[in-house]
């Protein structure tokens, strides 16, 4: 799959910013972050067994958002989400036919004053994943971003419907 790139512009500088490249890798991140939130939970709970999926949905519901307030033109998707405290280099899109994920990840340098010599170990990742449920579908390759004062917007096109009918009829003639 070839990759995409989308403009983002900061308060500075404009950058490029990958678009629907490493998907997968995207996808993992996000699910390991909801596997150690829920196993913080599991052991929060003093390790009671049986409560797995309900720490799986806790620690979903506190790390992965919703993203309402999809704004529709005649054939287009946009979306506009704060992303306060990350750059361009933070964010990584991935959009699929029917939703989009968005992880804006980076590392928080301790307050300044520690002693020359201290040790950086104490920066903390900070990580913010978002999920987008797009009304109808949409064309991935269509998809482009751009970070500007702190929020992000993404917009994708709308599938066309021609499109839509040429893959359920495909996928109905393979069974």
């Amino acid at each position: 799959m070839s990759a995409q790139t989308a403009r983002v512009q900061s308060k500075h500088v404009s950058t490029k910013v990958p678009v629907n490249t490493e998907k997968e890798q995207l996808s993992q991140r996000v699910q390991s972050s909801i596997a150690r939130r829920a196993y913080q939970l599991y052991e929060e709970s003093g390790g009671k067994h049986g409560d797995d999926f309900i720490h799986w949905l806790q620690a979903e519901s506190e790390l992965l958002t919703r993203v309402d307030g999809i704004q529709e033109s005649a054939s287009w998707f946009t979306i506009n989400v704060p992303l306060k405290g990350f750059n361009c280099n933070d964010v990584q899109i991935a959009v699929e036919p029917t939703h989009a994920i968005i992880a804006a990840e980076s590392q928080q340098q301790p307050p300044t004053g520690n002693p020359p010599g201290a040790s950086t170990s104490s920066e903390s990742q900070r990580a913010v994943f978002m999920y987008v449920k797009w009304p109808s579908e949409v064309d991935p390759i269509t998809a482009s971003a751009y970070l500007q004062n702190e929020t992000l917007n993404l917009t994708a096109k709308r599938a066309s419907p021609v499109a839509e009918n040429d893959r359920t009829r495909s996928a109905t003639s393979n069974d």
